[in-house]
């Protein structure tokens, strides 16, 4: 069985020996498409290889974690959760940092870990409501990954064998697929909300992204890179959210480009001024609105010790399971504010408040 390689050449600081870092994970992943997307524009040494069945046994049992993707560094460190991996990938090439700097930007700054929580925790049920719920996502998406996990490209044409492992492992994907989805809200009873929160979404970013290159102006940021992983991990790989981008909000497949072309070494620098762009606002709105109400009601829940919660963002009561992670990113980030020093975060509540998504970080 053969693995896909996608070697980078440019060498970088942080790389300590010849070797280049080796990423697993699955062509069509919102994880690893976020962490390839970052790793190509740091222009880290790498080679990304699918975790196929083979590959599998060893690599969870050295990263000690059945989620993709996972990363191997130079010296043999196993490494995964994306957004862990991306602030190591900082500290180790600091020159092309996917946030603003803190302590001149802290607005910026802020504003990007905020959307990095919601890009990494909320697009995801719609990721998975349109590939899982669907019978063309199942069968588009489901076929390419069965086919990486056999060590194929998702344009294979396998013999009569191949097919029949497809199938099988199509089947196996659908039903712990329809699982998630019960789970976090998004199977066929909650269509509507579903397909108009993304349409929604979706015209927001291509109303920002006609004006500005990327989330936070001219230079690509660590809320980019998750946004691209939805992007394209799912949404313009499955038909219906494909279908649905081109209809709505076109803008959006431009944006994704930009962001695949986009390099370290030739990006522009950080804004002079420390300030949110007009279109960013209507985003960050929507994020309080929607993911910060999940937010609050999974923290009740969680401290109630119960499993599910209920929230209602316009659509009727959607039943969810709690997330012990987004309550940990949501402390992080509480805690990368509290630590401000008073006049950086006096201009921070002066900039996002008025757009309802401080409070949950602060209280």
């Amino acid at each position: 069985m053969s693995e896909q390689a996608d070697t980078t050449e440019r060498p970088g600081a942080g790389q300590t020996s010849g070797r280049p870092y080796v990423i697993y994970g699955l062509d069509p992943s919102y994880f690893t498409q976020k962490v390839l997307g970052f790793f190509r524009y740091k222009e880290i040494p790498h080679e990304y290889r699918w975790k196929t069945l083979t590959a599998a046994p060893e690599v969870e049992k050295r990263a000690g974690t059945k989620l993709i993707p996972v990363v191997v560094t130079p010296e043999r460190e196993w490494l995964w959760d994306s957004t862990p991996i991306a602030f190591e990938m900082d500290r180790r090439f600091p020159e092309s940092a996917l946030l603003p700097p803190i302590d001149t930007h802290p607005v910026l700054h802020v504003a990007g870990r905020i959307l990095e929580d919601f890009f990494d925790e909320w697009p995801t049920r719609q990721a998975v409501h349109f590939r899982w719920m669907m019978d063309t996502g199942v069968y588009t998406s489901g076929t390419e990954i069965a086919l990486n996990q056999i060590g194929l490209p998702g344009d294979a044409k396998p013999d009569a064998e191949g097919e029949e492992m497809v199938y099988k492992l199509r089947e196996m994907l659908k039903a712990w697929g329809l699982d998630v989805c019960r789970n976090v809200g998004a199977d066929r009873r909650h269509a509507e909300e579903m397909e108009g929160e993304f349409i929604r979404l979706m015209q927001l970013i291509a109303q920002h992204v006609e004006w500005e290159d990327f989330l936070l102006g001219p230079r690509p940021s660590l809320p980019d890179f998750a946004l691209q992983g939805a992007l394209i991990g799912h949404f313009l790989r499955d038909p219906i959210p494909a279908r649905l981008i081109e209809r709505h909000a076109a803008g959006v497949a431009d944006y994704a480009t930009r962001l695949g072309e986009a390099r370290a070494s030739t990006a522009p620098d950080w804004p002079e001024e420390d300030v949110l762009t007009e279109t960013l606002a209507p985003i960050l709105q929507y994020v309080g609105l929607t993911f910060h109400t999940f937010l609050r009601a999974n923290r009740k829940a969680l401290a109630e010790e119960r499993e599910w919660l209920a929230i209602d963002i316009g659509y009727g009561t959607t039943r969810l399971k709690t997330r012990k992670y987004a309550e940990k990113t949501r402390r992080m980030t509480a805690e990368a504010i509290a630590g401000l020093p008073e006049a950086a975060r006096v201009r921070v509540e002066e900039a996002l408040e008025p757009l309802g998504v401080l409070d949950v970080y602060l209280d």
